[in-house]
């Protein structure tokens, strides 16, 4: 027997449910089980919101679901443009807070690059996230309401884009809900993002980076070494504490193995801290050793939180070329974005040095 409409609250959000939890949800409704596939395609592949829209449905049962339940991804607070085309959004939380994505364009290739936690617990120090700490992981639904808002926001939906979970947090300290979210962008009748197309970024959560290599639906993989030795990575990333290099990359030979990807190892260059050309004979060493190519970028600058320095532009060149000459693929990312603070490693929610804002 079904149940009574109000049995379902009104602060239930559908959006960020998978097939089986909107069956649950509209089943008060309507317990026929194809209304759930309706509404999920409504929501995720159309990227329409509004129950009163879904016009497959008969227009009593659309005012029900609407009087009763909510189709919330969030809503963009700021947005702030770069020249090179980079927009960095604020989007402000349904249930509380407030993260940053990136849109990035180049050359007509689109890439969103999401948070997975409001603040982050890993504690980089070179990072403006860690100065926020964690407030809160995100839900399946506030992962993916960033791609529904900013691709209705730049309107690019049916292009093709790629998506890096390389925003604000640590994906794998909220493994379940990031997994949910991958799940929910892959489906073809939801966003229809393979796999293929989204890297998911870690300091280095060993047990998280061996339960990814199992999962039968899986993102590629980029792990921030970011040092060579564990004496200059346990001063960078306290993760490496607990994980250090040698277990960190055995845990990437695994993964390679399992997935037959290559990893990709992300490194940030830092002025005469993991920048000398011992570094770069390591930095081979390991990459050759996982097999992973590496990802070099030189570290983004943020005036009074950060008291790192990029290298000059020729010895960030020196050193791929020194990389690359010990038989390991390296290239360079130069940062997009970086006057809008949207480039790797800028991406906070704060007010002023010393004040954090979470947005709640």
């Amino acid at each position: 027997m079904s149940r009574a409409p109000f049995d379902i609250p009104r602060a239930t959000n559908l959006f960020g449910l998978d097939r089986g939890e909107l069956e649950a949800a509209l089943a008060p409704h309507d317990p026929s089980r194809f209304r759930a596939t309706q509404a999920y395609r409504w929501m995720y592949a159309r990227g329409i919101l509004d129950p009163r829209s879904w016009t497959d449905f008969p227009r009593a049962l659309r005012d029900r679901i609407a009087e009763s339940v909510r189709v919330d991804p969030g809503r963009i607070a700021e947005r702030t443009a770069a020249h090179d085309g980079t927009v960095k959004y604020r989007i402000e939380l349904a249930d509380g807070g407030a993260v940053e994505t990136v849109f990035l364009v180049q050359r007509d290739r689109i890439t969103l690059c999401l948070s997975s936690q409001v603040g982050c617990a890993i504690g980089c120090d070179f990072c403006l996230t860690a100065k926020m700490g964690l407030v809160r992981h995100l839900g399946p639904g506030e992962i993916v309401g960033q791609v529904t808002l900013v691709r209705a926001d730049r309107e690019f939906a049916g292009q093709p884009f790629r998506v890096v979970l390389m925003g604000m947090g640590e994906p794998l300290h909220n493994y379940d809900a990031v997994l949910a979210a991958v799940r929910l962008l892959g489906d073809p009748d939801g966003l229809g993002v393979s796999p293929r197309r989204v890297t998911l970024s870690t300091s280095g959560l060993v047990p998280g980076i061996e339960r990814l290599a199992t999962e039968p639906v899986r993102p590629r993989l980029a792990v921030s070494l970011n040092a060579t030795t564990d004496d200059v990575r346990d001063r960078l990333m306290p993760v490496n504490r607990k994980y250090p290099i040698a277990r960190l990359l055995d845990a990437c030979r695994a993964f390679a193995r399992e997935s037959g990807d290559r990893v990709t190892l992300e490194y940030v260059l830092l002025a005469g801290i993991n920048d000398s050309d011992a570094d770069a004979d390591r930095l081979a060493r390991l990459a050759r050793g996982v097999p992973a190519k590496v990802n070099l970028i030189p570290f983004n600058e943020v005036e009074d939180w950060l008291p790192y320095r990029r290298p000059p532009r020729a010895a960030v060149l020196g050193f791929r070329d020194r990389v690359s000459a010990r038989g390991a693929t390296a290239t360079i990312r130069w940062s997009r974005g970086v006057e809008a603070r949207a480039a790797c490693g800028q991406l906070a929610v704060l007010a002023a040095p010393g004040s954090p804002r979470t947005g709640g």
